[in-house]
């Protein structure tokens, strides 16, 4: 009697398996429900603006004692920054800066000075918005100033797009004045001129 009652728990227990697996093969054959979508779209047109440049920086040497050498002041004062936006054109720029000679009131010159800009910042030249996407404009760090134009930053087509502000620390300028000129106030004019073409 004890033989055929563990037979018959066995042969349950090997029925009851077999439902289990049954049951389980059955729910995987299922098919899923589509799930429907569409599609739809954004536009947006935006029209480009214009590249500016509103604003340029201004170097002071202040108070200087005259030489009977050569010799080179050093600025003692920056102001201003080089402000730069493009609004969307890409098409690319340059700005150029030229330095008239030094004179003064009644029209005395300097004679035969170089006027230099050496800008020794960090991170000369950024854009406005930290999360600017384009490539920035170039800024070039060392220039002999002249009558003659000479490229001071450059963006090429596709890049410098956006605002960006270009800082002199105070001591980044240097003019040198050789021996033989005479004390005096003078003053140089600085041109910055934007030229909307690729760099």
């Amino acid at each position: 009697m004890k033989k055929l009652v563990r037979n018959s728990m066995l042969v349950g227990a090997a029925v009851l398996g077999i439902g289990s697996l049954g049951t389980v093969a059955q729910a995987a054959t299922t098919p899923a429900s589509p799930v429907p979508s569409t599609s739809s779209t954004a536009t947006a047109d935006i029209t480009p603006g214009k590249i500016t440049l509103s604003s340029a920086p201004s170097f002071q040497f202040g108070t200087v004692a005259a030489s009977a050498n050569d010799i080179s002041y050093t600025s003692t004062s920056t102001s201003g920054s080089l402000d730069i936006a493009d609004a969307g054109t890409g098409t690319g720029y340059t700005v150029t800066v030229a330095a008239s000679p030094f004179t003064a009131t009644g029209g005395a010159a300097l004679k035969n000075t170089n006027l230099l800009l050496d800008n020794k910042e960090t991170d000369p030249i950024k854009a406005v918005d930290a999360d600017n996407v384009s490539t920035p404009p170039a800024l070039a760090a060392k220039l002999s100033l002249s009558s003659s134009p000479v490229t001071v930053v450059s963006a090429a087509a596709g890049e410098g797009v956006g605002a960006y502000t270009g800082t002199y620390g105070s001591t980044d300028a240097s003019l040198k004045v050789p021996a033989g000129n005479i004390g005096g106030t003078y003053s140089s004019t600085l041109t910055w001129t934007l030229g909307n073409a690729p760099a």
